[in-house]
């Protein structure tokens, strides 16, 4: 497997890669009813499509406070998604 070449020197762990990387995290507020209309704010982490991950934002505290749904978008990086 490709992750097996791939390891941590320093503690000598292998490190886990996978393909299935394509989340949508979707975050509203715990007493949101049927028929609201919430504004939407999308989450589209930086990183110049190479870097970078959905896991560095949480939405839940946004979207609990703020009353609003909160997106967050994790698309494939580096050559797996850009091929450039």
């Amino acid at each position: 497997m490709l992750s097996d070449l791939f390891t941590n020197r320093k503690e000598r762990i292998t490190l886990e890669f996978s393909e299935d990387c394509l989340y949508l995290n979707i975050y509203t507020p715990a007493d949101l009813m049927k028929r609201s209309k919430l504004p939407v704010m999308v989450w589209i982490h930086g990183g110049g499509l190479v870097v970078g991950g959905a896991s560095t934002y949480d939405g839940l505290a946004l979207s609990a406070h703020e009353n609003v749904v909160v997106v967050v978008i994790q698309y494939r990086l580096g050559i797996w998604g850009f091929f450039r």
